[in-house]
């Protein structure tokens, strides 16, 4: 044996021969791990989805306490203002007053009713996020359940004590308590880093321009709840993808690989897109998923048309999806002008000294008009004369044929960044939204509403698709569902799907809810250029 090996093994290194009379020892060592890592990643799934149960049981959890916190306060606080108070029982003098055991039964019987109309109205659904506002009319539903209920108990059953008023009281308290008690709770997770929602991992079967598309939908909209993972495909048209938001997703693999996709990856919704081919794999796909109990969607054609709004009706086994017109009917047209006018006074009444004051700043800023008339398509394509506070030097018009040299032709909706005809003062207005403000005359005037869609320049509309044309059914609006979601960010095509989804849904609760987020759309000043 050579020495200076000898001498090197002294010193405590491993000694080759000594691997070598364990033959395979090396081999044994890196299998052994290899195992032990497909054992961790087949652990994965498991632990995710127990993850995801744990998170769900939480979230339900603490809904539930909130809402027993707000309903047993809410009864308490009742029962106070009307037996109690000296303010209210000097001029209401109850019949009589009900004891502690009364009190207790209404908290201990009518919470589990509660708790059972929140949960059919959808309050206890984790899997999506709901906008603040969007919780009030769920709210209001079962609370008003509850206190049907309530009053058919006290008829049925003669209960001591004077507690209609009481119940009144408890139905006030009740929606007031649990709306706040639930903005505390989302204000509580948001400041400890914890999503309110659980996302679910969801395959998109289909990697074409429709797969792709609804990729980036899911992507940009996290309150789906639905986290896109990759695409199944058999003859794929996109394999990478070059938009940022899409970099980490790709094929995983092909139709019948579907059951080993969903144990891989814990995949707990799948959406079918387009694919080529014929449509019996698809079946087939969706057989598998109801056998391995995943959710499976499939998206319609005509989707940019399309709302949640839609009645599946059924003949002779083929399933038809009726399209409702886009328009709004005559009598809420009536509600939505009585909207209009009465909105649009009061705004004029409260904000005066706003339209005063930007009006003299914009004449001491730079010469020309304070106000700015150009021609616009209203409803049912008829032009009128759209006015808003001048933001842009006198010459604007003549300036915009030669910025839009080298734009794509296909563009409809034509805007830039950093735009150098906008004046001083225009970019502050603009930034807060300031110069749509005289529009408010276009609403008495009864061109315009106070929400709707974007209202068109005629070159715009021109080169409308037959499609597009849905939205001069309604009056143009000042603010609108687009003009909330993102403004100037979001695509021509885009905003069109945004006036057909606002169309389809209208009533004054919307447009209630797109006038408040209009608020908080022009402070984040998102989209505004």
């Amino acid at each position: 044996m050579d020495s200076r090996l000898a001498g090197d093994t002294a010193f405590g290194e491993v000694d080759l021969t000594d691997q070598m009379a364990f033959p395979g020892f090396i081999e044994d060592q890196l299998l052994d791990l290899e195992r032990l890592l497909e054992e961790a990643l087949r652990m994965e799934p498991e632990q995710e989805m127990a993850h995801g149960r744990s998170k769900r049981f939480a979230l339900v959890a603490a809904r539930v306490m909130v809402d027993f916190i707000a309903f047993t306060a809410a009864v308490l606080f009742a029962y106070y203002l009307r037996f109690e108070s000296p303010f209210i029982t000097s001029r209401f003098v109850p019949a009589s007053t009900p004891g502690a055991e009364a009190v207790l039964g209404i908290i201990v019987l009518g919470f589990p009713a509660l708790v059972g109309f929140l949960k059919i109205s959808g309050m206890y659904s984790v899997t999506r996020k709901m906008r603040i506002l969007d919780r009030l009319p769920k709210i209001v539903t079962a609370v008003n359940a509850l206190f049907v209920t309530m009053l058919l108990v006290l008829f049925l059953f003669v209960v001591e004590g004077s507690l209609t008023g009481f119940t009144i009281l408890i139905w006030f308290f009740c929606i007031l308590f649990i709306f706040m008690g639930r903005i505390m709770l989302q204000m509580g997770l948001a400041i400890a880093g914890v999503q309110d929602i659980v996302v679910r991992n969801t395959l998109i079967i289909g990697s074409g321009q429709i797969g792709k598309c609804l990729a980036l939908k899911l992507t940009r909209h996290p309150e789906s709840g639905l986290k896109p993972i990759g695409f199944l495909d058999d003859d794929p048209l996109f394999t990478e993808f070059e938009e940022p938001e899409l970099e980490n997703l790709r094929v995983l693999g092909r139709l019948d690989q579907l059951p080993e996709i969903v144990q891989e990856y814990s995949v707990q919704k799948v959406i079918i897109g387009f694919m080529k081919g014929s449509h019996k794999p698809l079946l087939d796909l969706v057989s598998t998923c109801n056998r391995l109990k995943v959710e499976c969607s499939v998206l319609p054609r005509l989707f940019e048309v399309i709302t949640d709004e839609i009645h599946v009706r059924e003949i002779g086994g083929m399933s038809l999806v009726p399209l409702r017109p886009k328009a709004i009917s005559a009598f809420d047209r009536v509600l939505k002008t009585i909207e209009d006018y009465t909105l649009a006074v009061l705004g004029l009444l409260i904000f005066w000294p706003v339209l005063l004051f930007t009006a003299i700043a914009i004449k001491l800023d730079s010469p020309g008009p304070v106000f700015y008339s150009q021609t616009r398509i209203g409803k049912d394509g008829k032009p009128f004369k759209f006015v808003k506070f001048r933001s842009m030097v006198e010459n604007a018009d003549e300036l915009r044929g030669r910025l839009e040299n080298g734009k794509d032709e296909s563009e409809i909706l034509w805007k830039i960044e950093d735009d150098p005809r906008v004046t001083r003062v225009g970019k502050w207005i603009r930034k807060f939204s300031i110069d749509e403000a005289p529009q408010i005359f276009n609403v008495l005037t009864g061109h315009m509403s106070l929400v709707g869609p974007r209202p068109g320049l005629p070159d715009e509309v021109a080169r409308y698709d037959t499609w597009h044309t849905l939205r001069l059914n309604v009056k143009p609006g000042i603010t609108g569902l687009w003009q909330v979601s993102g403004r100037s960010d979001i695509p021509f095509d885009e905003m069109v799907k945004y006036d057909y989804y606002y169309i389809e849904r209208w009533s004054l609760w919307e447009d209630a809810k797109i006038i408040l987020r209009t608020f908080t759309a022009v402070l984040s000043r998102k989209g505004a250029y």
